[in-house]
């Protein structure tokens, strides 16, 4: 069994025996309660300049808050000020311990809601209890040890953090693309979808412009097809556009911009329609209010519910990797 899942059983552990109503607890002079848990080490009590290097858990109620939880993650640092008699945190009764030690910390609710505490989960409720544990693992009287330390803790988890960012941004497409679904799914059932098309397909017929429809009602005009690599889902693009009111033909914004195709960062007008060139193409997407902006614009944007869209394009670059971001366009 690895160290650190063996501490954090042990830490879990004091967090169950502090949940018990025998725990006898301190009161802090700022109402927290704490109870010290002395390890083996010799160490001398921490002293104020010193940098602690810490494990920790939060527990709201019996539910424990996986963001707080530094086991297997990086740890905690923290450089021991002068006692603070208001600060109601773990950092009161830093100077009462060693390296080594553990504590259990217990701060209610009610108290930290006075306070705006960030900790404070946005679910908590009065009479809430957050349990916390901590075990101290290193104390660093000289800065730089410290911080060498701490860099080679960061380059350990640096492995995991970037996993969690893919989780997150995946998490929060995923999301945005299940809204954007739902969103359609309304407009099909307020006639808007049928509405738009109809519409957008009488302009191009009275224009005499010879388009092809790509996904749920986006147009294109291909100019000029390229001969560089295709767009699709996932690849990374950059596009130099000049967005325009179907109705006006007037711009609103002309630049270029660099996102990855089909995940649902741009208007899904975009999204079908940019998947029919190659890198070094060029034309014109006419894309319906429905595929565009929607019921709702972005607040101080120029478009009307529903606004129809034109965008001329330029297919810049189309790669497996990410090139140096651009302004978005205005949605």
């Amino acid at each position: 069994m690895k160290s650190s899942t063996f501490s954090l059983l042990v830490v879990l552990a004091l967090a169950m025996l502090a949940s018990c109503n025998n725990v006898s607890y301190k009161k802090s002079n700022s109402g927290l309660l704490y109870k010290i848990y002395p390890g083996n080490e010799k160490d001398s009590l921490i002293r104020t300049g010193a940098v602690v290097k810490f494990n920790y858990t939060i527990k709201l109620n019996d539910s424990l808050m996986e963001r707080f939880n530094s086991y297997g993650k990086l740890p905690g640092y923290v450089k021991v000020q002068e006692v603070q008699s208001s600060s109601y945190d773990f950092q009161e009764i830093l100077t009462q311990m060693k390296k080594g030690d553990s504590a259990v910390t217990v701060q209610i609710a009610d108290t930290l809601m006075k306070r705006q505490s960030p900790i404070l989960p946005p679910n908590a409720k009065k009479g809430d209890r957050l349990t916390m544990t901590v075990k101290i693992t290193d104390v660093y009287y000289v800065d730089s040890l410290a911080q060498a330390d701490y860099l080679q803790e960061m380059e350990r988890d640096r492995p995991r953090q970037m996993k969690e960012q893919e989780e997150e941004m995946a998490r929060m497409q995923k999301e945005m693309l299940e809204q954007k679904e739902k969103e359609y799914q309304e407009m099909v059932k307020s006639g808007e979808v049928a509405k738009g098309l109809k519409d957008l397909e009488d302009f191009l017929k009275s224009k005499n412009i010879q388009a092809q429809k790509t996904g749920r009602g986006t147009y294109v005009v291909i100019a000029q097809q390229g001969t560089g690599p295709q767009a699709d889902s996932g690849k990374y693009v950059t596009v130099k556009y000049d967005g325009k009111i179907l109705e006006t033909d007037s711009s609103f914004q002309a630049h270029e911009y660099s996102f990855q195709l089909g995940q649902g960062g741009v208007i899904s007008g975009w999204d079908e329609g940019l998947k029919l060139f190659r890198e070094g193409g060029k034309g014109t997407l006419y894309i319906p209010g429905f595929l565009a902006y929607g019921k709702n614009p972005p607040p101080g944007s120029p478009f009307k519910p529903y606004q129809a869209l034109k965008f001329d394009v330029e297919m810049v670059s189309v790669s497996d990797t990410m090139p140096a971001p651009k302004m978005a366009p205005q949605r």
